[in-house]
């Protein structure tokens, strides 16, 4: 169990660090390094959030839970 702790807290790291990017890419002046900026933090928020759905899936479908019967 700890470990889908450690891959949630790793996936919501890397959603913040996507925000921080969109946020960094509309204060960058250049438009071809925003541009990459925004592609980086729209790859790495795919992943974490596709690792967030991955998670909450585990935690609603795992089979060792006991749940009502």
């Amino acid at each position: 169990m700890a470990e889908h702790g450690s891959h949630r807290t790793h996936a919501e790291h890397d959603r913040d660090k996507a925000e921080q990017l969109f946020e960094q890419a509309g204060r960058v002046e250049d438009p071809e390094q925003s541009e990459r900026l925004r592609y980086r933090a729209e790859r790495l928020r795919a992943r974490s959030e596709a690792e967030l759905r991955r998670e909450t899936g585990a935690q609603v479908d795992d089979p060792d839970e006991e749940g009502p019967q």
